[in-house]
């Protein structure tokens, strides 16, 4: 093996094979996220989504991103608790959460996807109301930062 006329020792590829499980292992643990994340995130998506339903911006606001909510006043020219309300949210219990590192993605049932992000407040929504119209067009969010 490797290059032609290069000699590789029995024992470098020995070590080589037995690495490679072990590295494959830590990657597929890395993308899969903490059990504790992927509860802070489910719980957060739907805590926002029950709190902008029941027309409790103030509360929904306090799970966005900074980036987020700076975005959303700016795009609505409203404060934070009055734009919030004013999205067309559609979801509640999550049916899928994915937790990659420092981002997250929780599908809800009835058909938005929640993205999240890790911030130093812990985890908050980075964009909320997001739709994939097909696989030919990209998704769009009600809200993203």
């Amino acid at each position: 093996m490797g290059r032609p006329g290069v000699r590789v020792p029995p024992t470098a590829m020995t070590a080589t094979r037995q690495a490679l499980p072990l590295a494959v292992a830590v990657l597929a643990l890395v993308g899969c996220g903490r059990s504790g994340d992927r509860a802070s995130v489910q719980s957060i998506a739907q805590s926002f989504y029950a709190a902008a339903g029941a027309h409790d911006g103030a509360r929904a606001c306090t799970w966005l991103s900074p980036d987020a909510r700076q975005a959303l006043e700016q795009d609505q020219s409203e404060p934070c608790a009055r734009a919030v309300e004013q999205l067309k949210l559609s979801g509640d219990r999550a049916r899928r959460v994915e937790v990659y590192s420092t981002e997250a993605a929780v599908a809800l049932r009835g058909g938005d996807v929640v993205y999240l992000e890790e911030t130093p407040q812990g985890w908050r929504i980075s964009a909320a109301g997001c739709r994939a119209p097909g696989y030919d067009r990209p998704a769009t969010c009600e809200l993203q930062s």
